[in-house]
């Protein structure tokens, strides 16, 4: 399903007063969570589990301020904050098995969070210094994936290429996109990231727990239905988008940041 842009808002399933109430509400608890650290009221061994929670909660911020339509320019500092988090607290591999349609495959289970930020630092045209950040993480802990690798190699130009990867949950979920990649003809690629976008990314995020997030009656939890990845694949290979730009899910604003 694609849907026009409103004008003033990028996102029409929720009103505007939505969305500053959220983005207040979770700065608001944010603030809290960090007052908590500064006064040691957080046990040790929950330190790591908290920073790593405010990092995503940067990223739900820029999801949400960019639906709500602010400026691209201003979401900066968030950025620089998630990835400093992230930075602090990523300390191990995070490994599982998952149940894929009866077959169990590997599966790096915070997959969308790190190319949510490789795509942004992509998009936002953040310093190779703080990009580089997010690269020692996934270098460290011998993270492999083509979809990430494309992404990094598109900032840091000298990255010597993989030959294999770690993880299956990448192919299940981004599998057009992934094909689009190693397209050398536009036009194919053009259609298959059309396909992803308007057909399979929301579709395949069905066991994430953002889907449907939206209507969920009790708590606001929506921050938004976009694919950060796809702009940032756009905007590297030179894409036309003209034939899925409006779609709900496409965050085209993104692409066109100098």
């Amino acid at each position: 399903m694609c849907l026009k842009s409103n004008k003033n808002m990028r996102d029409k399933l929720k009103t505007k007063e939505y969305w500053n109430t959220y983005v207040f509400q979770i700065e608001n608890l944010r603030d809290r969570s960090f007052e908590r650290l500064k006064n040691s009221l957080i046990v040790p061994e929950r330190i790591l589990i908290v920073k790593r929670s405010l990092s995503y909660s940067y990223l739900e911020s820029i999801s949400s301020k960019y639906s709500k339509g602010d400026n691209v320019n201003t979401f900066m500092d968030d950025l620089t904050s998630a990835i400093n988090l992230i930075k602090e607290s990523w300390i191990e591999d995070f490994g599982v098995k998952f149940n894929y349609n009866g077959k169990f495959l590997n599966q790096f289970i915070e997959y969308d969070q790190m190319l949510w930020m490789l795509s942004f630092g992509y998009l936002l045209n953040i310093s190779n210094d703080e990009f580089q950040k997010l690269v020692d993480i996934i270098d460290k802990h011998q993270v492999k994936d083509y979809l990430y690798e494309f992404i990094i190699r598109a900032k840091i130009k000298d990255r010597k290429p993989i030959t294999e990867e770690s993880y299956e949950y990448g192919w299940i979920l981004f599998g057009k996109l992934r094909q689009a990649i190693t397209e050398t003809d536009k036009t194919k690629a053009e259609k298959l990231v059309k396909e992803f976008i308007t057909k399979d990314w929301y579709k395949e995020h069905k066991n994430t727990g953002w889907y449907n997030s939206h209507k969920n009656p009790y708590h606001d939890t929506y921050f938004g239905y976009w694919s950060f990845e796809t702009a940032a694949v756009v905007k590297i290979m030179g894409l036309d988008d003209s034939s899925f730009r409006d779609c709900q899910y496409y965050s085209k604003d993104l692409v066109s940041v100098e």
